[in-house]
C-alpha cells in the first residue's frame, strides 16, 4: 500500500473542519439520504399499490425486495466505475439516474413496470453511497474523516427509519405515487449543488472491467440476500427456494473472492484485507450490521403485536433510538479523529449490549417512557459502534484505494444486515407456535433480544483486534 491518507489519530490537537468541507459533506448527505429513504418509504404502500395496479401481494413485495437486491448488486460495481469516471462524475450520473428511475416508478401503470423501475432505481442507489464516501475521504483527509463521515452516517441510519413514518403520513393524504415523486426535488437540489460545488476528483488508472468477477458478485449478493430473507419468511431452513438461493449465493461469492485474489485487475481489491486495521474494521461493519439491523426488524413487531399500536405509532415510539444515534454520530466522529477507532468500538459494543438487556425483559405493560430512555441509550451505543469502524477502514488505505475500500465496507454492512435480519426474524417467529398474542409476542421479543445481547458482546472481539492493530501502528 502507499502512504495512508492521514497520520495516526491522537497525535495532535484536532484542526477545525473548514465550513467548505461541511458544505460538501452536506451535498453528499442529501444524495445518500435520498437513496436510503427509498429503501423503506414504499413498504407501507403494499396494499395501495396492489389495489391500484391489480397485483397480488406476492408480486407487490418485489417492489421492496427488488430495490434492496439491486441496491446490494450496484455497490461492487462502484469501485470500477469510480476509477473509470472519477467518483464525482459517478456520483452525479448515479444521482441523475436515480431521479429518472424515480419518475419511472411514479408513472408506472403496471406492477411489472414498477418492479423494473425499482430495480433500476436500486442499482443507481447502490453506486451513489460508495461514490459519495470516496469523495468525502479525498476531501476530508485523515485528520477530519471521522467528523465528516459521521454526517453521512446520520443520513444512512435515520433515512430508513424516517421512511416508514413519512410514508405512513404521506399515504394517509396522498396517492402512493408521491412516495416516488418526493425524490425528484431532493435529486434536483443535490444534483445542482453537486455540479456547482463538488470537487472534480480525478479518475484512477483505467482498467478493464472484470466481467466474470462482476457476474459472480452481482449474482451472489442478491441470491444470498434473497435467500436469507426467504429463510426468515419461512421461519428457518427447509424451504427449497430459500436454501438453494442461499447456498448458490455463498458459492458464487466464494468464487468471486478466489478470482479477485488471483486476478491482476480485480473488480475490487480484496488484498486490502491484508491490513489488520482494515480487516478488523470490516469485521465490525459486518457483525455490527447484523446486530443493528436485526434489532430494527423486531422493534416495530413488539409495538404492533404486543402493544397493539399502529405502524405509524410504532415508528414514532422507535424515534428515541434514532435521536440517540443522531446525537452519538458527531461525537463518535470527533472522538475517532482524536483517539482512534478501537476503544470507541469496544465502548459502543458494551453500551449496545447493556442497553439490550432491558429490551430482553420487557412485558406487555412496560412503560413507554422507560423504553424511550433504553432505546435512546442503545442508539447512542450503535453510533459509537458504527462510524469508527467505517472511518478506520477508509483512513488506513491510500487515496487511490478509497474507491475499493468504500464499496467493500458497504457490501459487508449490507450483507451482515440481511443475514442478521433473517436470523432474528427466524428466532422471533419460531419461539412460539401459532397465532401471536400480546403475551407471546412479548416473550418472542425477549427471546430474540437475548440473542442480540450475545451478538453485541461478540462484536467486541473484532473491535478489540482493531484497537490492538491501531496501537501497533502508532508504536
Amino acid at each position: 500500500m502507499t502512504a495512508p491518507v492521514r497520520g495516526a489519530p491522537g497525535t495532535a490537537k484536532l484542526a477545525r473542519v473548514p465550513w467548505s468541507t461541511w458544505g460538501l459533506a452536506g451535498i453528499i448527505v442529501l444524495g445518500a439520504f435520498t437513496s436510503m429513504l427509498s429503501s423503506t418509504i414504499a413498504n407501507v404502500a403494499t396494499s395501495a399499490i396492489g389495489a391500484d395496479l391489480h397485483a397480488t401481494q406476492a408480486a407487490v413485495r418485489w417492489v421492496g425486495t427488488g430495490y434492496l437486491l439491486a441496491l446490494a448488486a450496484g455497490v461492487p460495481l462502484s469501485g470500477w466505475a469510480g476509477r473509470k469516471l472519477g467518483p464525482t462524475r459517478l456520483w452525479l450520473v448515479s444521482l441523475a439516474l436515480f431521479g429518472v428511475f424515480s419518475v419511472w416508478c411514479a408513472a408506472s401503470g403496471s406492477i411489472e413496470l414498477l418492479i423494473v423501475g425499482r430495480v433500476l432505481q436500486g442499482l443507481a442507489g447502490g453506486l451513489l453511497v460508495p461514490a459519495g464516501q470516496t469523495i468525502t475521504g479525498v476531501v476530508a483527509g485523515r485528520e477530519q474523516l471521522g467528523r465528516v463521515m459521521s454526517t453521512i452516517g446520520v443520513a444512512i441510519v435515520i433515512a430508513p427509519t424516517l421512511g416508514t413514518t413519512l410514508g405512513s403520513v404521506m399515504l394517509a393524504h396522498l396517492s402512493w405515487t408521491w412516495l416516488f415523486w418526493i425524490n425528484i426535488p431532493l435529486c434536483l437540489v443535490a444534483f445542482a449543488a453537486g455540479v456547482r460545488w463538488l470537487p472534480r476528483v480525478r479518475a484512477g488508472a483505467p482498467t478493464r472491467l472484470d466481467v466474470a468477477g462482476l457476474l459472480l458478485v452481482v449474482g451472489g449478493l442478491p441470491l444470498l440476500t434473497y435467500g436469507v430473507s426467504a429463510i426468515g419468511d419461512a421461519r428457518g431452513l427447509g424451504s427449497a427456494g430459500a436454501d438453494v438461493s442461499t447456498a448458490a449465493g455463498v458459492l458464487l461469492l466464494v468464487a468471486f473472492v478466489v478470482r479477485s485474489l488471483r486476478s491482476a485487475n480485480p473488480l475490487l481489491r480484496l488484498r486490502l484485507f491484508a491490513d489488520k486495521v482494515f480487516a478488523s474494521g470490516s469485521a465490525v461493519m459486518f457483525f455490527g450490521g447484523a446486530v443493528n439491523f436485526g434489532a430494527q426488524v423486531i422493534l416495530p413487531l413488539y409495538f404492533v403485536q404486543a402493544r397493539h399500536e399502529s405502524l405509524l405509532t410504532a415508528g414514532l415510539l422507535i424515534g428515541p433510538q434514532v435521536i440517540g444515534t443522531a446525537i452519538g454520530f458527531p461525537l463518535a466522529g470527533r472522538l475517532t479523529d482524536r483517539y482512534g477507532a478501537g476503544a470507541l468500538l469496544v465502548a459502543g459494543g458494551v453500551i449496545t449490549a447493556v442497553a439490550t438487556i432491558p429490551l430482553a425483559l420487557v412485558g406487555t405493560d412496560t412503560s413507554y417512557l422507560w423504553l424511550g430512555v433504553v432505546l435512546f441509550v442503545r442508539g447512542f451505543g450503535v453510533a459509537l459502534g458504527t462510524i469508527p469502524a467505517m472511518t478506520a477502514g477508509l483512513a488506513t488505505v491510500s487515496a487511490d484505494e478509497l474507491g475499493d475500500a468504500a464499496p467493500i465496507l458497504n457490501m459487508l454492512q449490507r450483507t451482515g444486515a440481511s443475514i442478521g435480519t433473517a436470523l432474528i426474524a427466524v428466532l422471533y417467529s419460531t419461539h412460539v407456535d401459532g397465532v401471536f398474542t400480546p403475551a407471546s409476542a412479548a416473550a418472542s421479543f425477549q427471546y430474540a433480544n437475548w440473542w442480540l445481547f450475545a451478538a453485541a458482546c461478540l462484536v467486541s472481539l473484532p473491535a478489540l483486534a482493531l484497537a490492538a492493530a491501531e496501537r501497533k501502528t502508532r508504536n
